[in-house]
């Protein structure tokens, strides 16, 4: 079992399963709590939580520190949302559900496709 899976299950909400996973095979410190409100599509059936904890983890690391700096992260955050949207058609949660993709496809899938997208 994949560690972002395995922190899923351990009771980590999506989001935070992807951050909790980056930070231990990246090596980064990006806060899990960050990524907490994002769980359960935002808590509302959103935007699905282990996309919303890619971007979180992509964020992190491509983002920019000032308002000068060009922002990399749309860039990748564009391509990593067009990805899901081609497999997926959506990328809320509630609808993820309705098609019967669970919450481990989708964080695997968001997991790769970040992992992908920094190579």
């Amino acid at each position: 079992m994949k560690d972002v899976l395995k922190y899923h299950q351990e009771g980590y909400n999506c989001a935070e399963s992807i951050v909790k996973a980056f930070n231990e095979e990246k090596g980064t410190d990006i806060p899990v709590s960050i990524a907490s409100p994002f769980g359960g599509g935002i808590t509302v059936g959103s935007t699905c939580g282990a996309i919303a904890g890619a971007i979180i983890a992509l964020g992190a690391v491509k983002g920019r520190e000032k308002a000068t700096d060009q922002n990399e992260s749309r860039q990748y955050t564009r391509e990593m949302m067009k990805k899901v949207k081609e497999k997926y058609g959506t990328f809320d949660c509630i609808e993820l559900k309705r098609k019967g993709v669970s919450c481990n496809e989708i964080i695997e899938y968001a997991y790769d496709i970040l992992k992908e997208s920094l190579e």
